[in-house]
């Protein structure tokens, strides 16, 4: 079987020129910058078949900065993702260090290379994209998105788009912002405002954040972020800002010994009124694991969800909350259903034993049927009626069948809630 390297068969390998027109820039010791002028991404892509099919995914065609390909009659040379589990495509336009090294064929061939390429070299210092077209001159519509200074050119979009052709899906984000570093962050950054921040606390920084204040925090204190979709920042887009706990789309943030200013959707603890409620979720200083997003889902498709705690769980929403299952079980001292806010026995009341009052209940629907009977024919030592007692027999027999309808029909009984 013939050996392929991402999908690069090694006939169509041989065939390839191996850095295009200019001999000059053909050692393979060199790092060659090429810019993208091709990706295979899916199978729709006209050379998805002759690359390998799906073990081509990520196969760039390039041409040489230093030498462009100004026909199409010249062919791009094909290059191959270097890492194989960190997968960075570039952009269209963007440019990429190539270099050769060792391909499939290297157990037959010591000598044996193919082109790989790195990351998208940082042109412009942008996470959203690097790209630069390959003519000299812009076209006038773009020329306004190049700044010249003193330590160079830098590329700032000041319209809708820099209308450099990026591929054919990507559409460029002019609003996203880049990520403030402070001192010895690790940041990964996308092209759409999602992130990750492997930071720590920085107290006193000429700019702050949200998450290096409290009374016990300490520089160096370690902190990870990750976010998608950031706040709507009203500074230009190419200057750096940080995450907003609050108006940043969804985010985890992951501390240690860190206060954040949260603001909860619901301050709702009137439960807590017999016991101590949990710390606010912005005043709570510690380690601690925040999920903020306009809605979340735990969904266990395939057994339970756990929530425990060495304290208290608190739900509190503005709304409804609903419990929906086959049986509820709760296992408490003290169970408050309604409310818990008052005085014991008075207004706060226990819940009876349904089925043992309704023997009670029973047994004095029996006894008043017993006296309705006896005062029916209750008669003094000289044999006449006693008036008083006969006068009430009727109530007594109202009253017993009235308590026996209700224990034969068990209306006093809830079908749903039961108790020890």
């Amino acid at each position: 079987m013939t050996a392929l390297r991402f999908g690069f068969n090694n006939a169509v390998k041989n065939s390839v020129p191996k850095l295009g027109k200019d001999s000059s820039i053909r050692s393979n010791k060199s790092i060659i910058s090429s810019r993208v002028r091709d990706i295979i991404l899916d199978s729709s892509h006209p050379r998805f078949d002759e690359y390998g099919g799906w073990n081509g995914i990520g196969t760039i065609f390039i041409e040489p900065t230093i030498a462009p390909v100004l026909s199409d009659e010249v062919p791009l040379i094909a290059a191959f993702p270097a890492f194989p589990n960190i997968k960075q495509y570039p952009l269209i336009n963007e440019i990429v260090p190539v270099l050769y090294l060792a391909d499939s064929n290297v157990t037959e061939k010591t000598s044996a290379l193919s082109p790989y390429y790195l990351p998208p070299i940082n042109l412009w210092n942008s996470q959203t994209h690097n790209a630069a077209p390959s003519t000299s001159e812009l076209p006038p519509e773009q020329s306004q998105d190049y700044q010249e200074t003193e330590a160079g050119s830098v590329r700032r979009i000041t319209d809708s788009s820099s209308e450099i052709f990026l591929g054919n899906t990507f559409d460029e984000k002019t609003n996203i912002h880049p990520l403030l570093p402070y001192e010895g962050d690790i940041l990964y950054e996308g092209r759409w405002g999602n992130s990750i921040r492997f930071g720590s606390t920085v107290g006193n920084s000429v700019i702050p954040n949200d998450w290096s204040s409290g009374a016990s925090y300490e520089n160096g204190d370690p902190i990870i972020i990750i976010r998608n979709g950031q706040a709507n920042y009203t500074s230009d887009p190419w200057v750096p800002e940080v995450e907003n706990v609050n108006d940043d789309k969804s985010s985890i943030y992951l501390t240690s010994n860190q206060q954040l200013p949260i603001f909860p959707a619901s301050v709702n603890n009137s439960s807590f009124s017999k016991s101590t409620p949990p710390t606010n979720v912005g005043q709570y200083e510690g380690n601690q694991i925040i999920l903020n997003s306009g809605r979340l889902v735990f969904n266990a498709k395939s057994d339970s969800i756990l929530a425990l705690a060495n304290k208290s769980i608190q739900l509190s929403c503005n709304e409804t909350l609903g419990i929906d299952a086959k049986q509820i079980s709760l296992t408490a001292n003290k169970v408050y259903l309604g409310s818990s806010e008052g005085i014991e026995e008075s207004k706060i009341q226990s819940v009876v034993l349904g089925e043992n009052l309704n023997f009670v209940l029973g047994d004095i629907a029996v006894f008043l049927q017993t006296l309705n009977i006896a005062f029916k024919s209750a008669a003094d030592s000289n044999g006449a009626p006693i008036v008083s007692l006969q006068a009430i027999a009727s109530d007594a027999e109202t009253l017993s069948n009235d308590i026996l309808n209700i224990v034969n029909a068990k209306n006093l009984l809830s079908k749903t809630v039961k108790t020890v």
